[in-house]
């Protein structure tokens, strides 16, 4: 950065050089706490979200399952899961197991996301299912008061040999805006 001085000694900067030293200042404090996304969809613009879980399912009763886990979220960093799935009608003629799948989300700093995901679970293996859907935005805490949005939901769950406890990843994209 070039400075010029003046007569009594002091450096002044140039306007230009000021703003781009706070502009870097601003960017990396938004950077380093994520919020650059939600800085960005609070005017209410949307901003793209990628969010991968993975960890344990396991069945609470006959028709719902529990998912408990922690992955990284593109708005949250790392941050954990807690969901549950319940059967929400007959299997279609694939086998294909209809379900509300509702999922908090929570980011280091206690800030959450919760979601709602339409989802279908359908048979790859004699204790395994691939789910597929489409979530959106029940309600938010912290910096995700007020939050909409919405996007897909793709994921597995391998009850394994003993159908319970077993393992699930799953991966949401979509977008969210803040009001």
């Amino acid at each position: 950065m070039e400075a010029t001085g003046d007569q009594q000694g002091t450096t002044r900067y140039t306007r230009m050089q000021l703003f781009g030293v706070v502009s870097a200042a601003v960017l990396a404090t938004a950077v380093s706490f994520g919020l650059s996304g939600v800085a960005s969809a609070s005017a209410g613009g949307q901003v793209p979200v990628k969010a991968r879980f993975s960890g344990t399912v396991a069945f609470t009763g006959t028709s719902s399952i529990a998912l408990r886990g922690a992955g990284h979220s593109s708005l949250m960093g790392a941050s954990t899961n807690d969901g549950i799935a319940v059967i929400s009608g007959p299997p279609n003629t694939a086998g294909c197991i209809p379900n509300v799948h509702i999922e908090t989300l929570t980011a280091a700093n206690g800030d959450q996301l919760v979601i709602e995901s339409d989802d279908l679970a359908c048979p790859i293996g004699p204790t395994s299912l691939h789910g597929t859907g489409h979530w959106h935005v029940v309600s938010g805490s912290g910096r995700f008061s007020g939050a909409t949005g919405e996007g897909t939901f793709d994921g597995e769950a391998d009850f394994g040999p003993s159908f319970s406890p077993g393992t699930f990843s799953f991966t949401l994209t979509g977008a969210l805006a803040r009001k």
